[in-house]
């Protein structure tokens, strides 16, 4: 678009390709609502006011008109579907631009994987950025398909626009110590002017200081109000989660208020297609905080325009002159139920469906992407010989990503540590997808198991393989069809498949339609509360690899304790 070109549409001198009449504008810069009509020309807004002509008009019939959302930080991997799909599933639900950290994919195949992302978005009805991954691998403790380093990104950057900043920096641990490789990330993308964005669990005092001073300007790993207030005040943009492993919506609320909100953003982090579906996407918080008792200008405010400013995205976020046509329209705001998402001045989503089709300039990829390559394991390899004394076991937490460790004495029989449905301890296995060297066998708790097992290949960062179990023979079974499949989940009984989910793109993603994955993964669910899951554990066991958050993990390199970044025995 040319500045010329949309200055005679804004004055009025020739009509705009689309009127949109009687709109109760939702105005985040003045917190107020405006009766006008609006004029469009191509994508953009030309102009709000008494405006009368247009090629096309839609009259709104006084409902109201908002800016479509915006998601501050996700991983459309997570999501189990292939980025078109993705934007199938959050488009009608009012997610018009996300910022997107393809940190999982950028794990299994480098920089390949971080330009399939970017590729398979061009030209869709949806604004995808990009976060560059700053932790690929995430740590040395771990076997990673890939190594992204400063060399790699440099000629990268120039080539992809989209790219908004240096992707969540997860190894704060590395920052506080001064890692070179990871500082050298920082100030290259940091010298362009593009932004560090954050993740720091727990992190407070003068370790948090150290840690900005890094020139980290957001974060969205609080648990806790306090933790969050105290970001706050440090100068950082929190970003308020509710995902589907991690939901911090609840808790963080009430730290909003009149005099902080403009630093508060809205995201997912990970999210189901169930939870899309059921609850919604951004769309699900801000009815949530206006449920709490926010008032829905702020709760608008915190899925739009603060993310916007954040990014420095200068056309989102808001309607007003020169923003981009990406609009919601609702007829209650309380409600905040999406009749209408706009997005580039065409309507693309009504009640809740997709009423144009979701296609970009590149074709989708078809096969197989990424490798799968485990290695054949025995019985013998996953028995662990009692010694006697107490082990650890990893503690996982429901609707949170922070783990615990206890120290327990084993279930023994005849010299070998065996499972324990009394006590939910089940065995763990991780195995190296990508050299076929490396396992590691664990115990955990927390999520309910008492016969069977559950697998599969989406294991935050690194994305190995993790098998849960109450019996070896299984475990090893669901094993051999993770291979099969080219990745996917798994839920095994007796020796039996009772249920599967292929994810042939890196062994994150599925090839199918989000009908169809959000089919197969409620029959995923119906199996694992056949063998005693009374929640959803894919998306939980799937963050037990992930050796940067607290407390204690398990990689195929062996059992992490966070804090101190090492490995440690299983015996103590």
């Amino acid at each position: 678009m040319r500045i010329r070109d949309i200055i005679p549409i804004a004055l009025g001198e020739k009509e705009a390709d689309v009127l949109l009449k009687n709109a109760k504008i939702v105005n985040v810069f003045s917190g107020d609502i405006e009766e006008a009509n609006i004029a469009l020309y191509r994508k953009r807004i030309a102009g709000i006011g008494d405006y009368k002509k247009g090629k096309k008009i839609i009259d709104l019939k006084d409902a109201f008109i908002v800016p479509g959302l915006i998601d501050a930080h996700l991983h459309i991997e997570s999501s189990m579907l292939s980025p078109r799909e993705f934007a199938r599933a959050v488009l009608p639900r009012g997610t018009t631009t996300i910022i997107a950290d393809p940190h999982e994919i950028a794990n299994v195949i480098g920089l390949d994987g971080v330009e399939y992302m970017i590729k398979i978005t061009e030209g869709i009805p949806m604004n995808v950025y990009i976060t560059l991954p700053s932790a690929v691998p995430a740590t040395e403790l771990e076997t990673s398909g890939a190594r992204l380093g400063v060399e790699d990104m440099i000629g990268f950057l120039e080539k992809h626009p989209r790219i908004l900043a240096l992707g969540e920096v997860m190894n704060f641990p590395g920052v506080l110590s001064r890692d070179r490789e990871l500082i050298a990330k920082i100030e290259l993308l940091r010298h362009r002017y593009k932004k560090i964005d954050g993740h720091a669990p727990g992190l407070r005092g003068k370790k948090l200081n150290a840690y900005i001073d890094a020139f980290i300007r957001s974060d969205h790993e609080s648990t806790r109000p306090d933790e969050a207030e105290e970001k706050l005040r440090r100068g950082m943009q929190v970003f308020i989660r509710e995902g589907s492993a991690a939901k911090n919506l609840h808790a963080l609320l009430p730290i909003v208020n009149d005099m902080n909100h403009h630093y508060i953003s809205f995201c997912t982090d990970d999210r189901s297609p169930e939870d899309i579906l059921r609850e919604g996407h951004i769309d699900y918080m801000v009815r949530e905080a206006i449920k709490y008792g926010i008032p829905p200008v702020i709760a608008i405010r915190m899925a739009t325009i603060n993310t916007a400013r954040y990014f420095n995205l200068r056309s989102m976020g808001a309607i007003a002159p020169g923003y981009k046509a990406d609009f919601l329209v609702i007829n209650d705001l309380e409600e905040f139920k999406i009749e209408m998402v706009i997005k580039d001045s065409q309507i693309v989503a009504r009640n809740g469906e997709m009423v144009v089709a979701v296609s970009g300039i590149f074709p989708e990829s078809n096969g197989r992407i990424g490798p799968m390559n485990p290695a054949k394991l025995s019985l013998n390899d996953l028995v662990i010989v009692d010694r006697g004394k107490r082990i650890r076991v990893i503690k996982l937490v429901k609707d949170n990503l922070i783990t615990e460790e206890l120290k327990l004495k084993p279930k023994a029989k005849n010299g070998k540590i065996l499972p324990d449905k009394e006590r939910d301890i089940s065995k763990i296995l991780v195995v190296d997808r990508y050299t076929g060297k490396n396992f590691s066998v664990g115990f955990v708790t927390g999520l309910g198991l008492t016969h069977g097992a559950i697998g599969t290949s989406v294991g935050h960062d690194s994305h190995n393989i993790s098998i849960a179990g109450q019996n070896d023979r299984d475990i090893l079974h669901a094993l051999d069809e993770i291979k099969r499949m080219g990745g996917g989940l798994v839920v095994v009984d007796n020796q039996k498949i009772l249920a599967k989910l292929p994810l042939p793109i890196c062994g994150l993603m599925s090839d199918r339609t989000l009908e169809e994955v959000n089919k197969k993964l409620h029959i995923l669910q119906k199996a694992t509360r056949k063998l005693g899951c009374s929640y959803d554990p894919f998306m939980t066991l799937s963050f037990i690899q992930l050796p940067v958050i607290p407390e204690i993990r398990i990689t195929d390199r062996g059992i992490v304790k966070v804090s101190s970044q090492r490995i440690v025995p299983l015996w103590v």
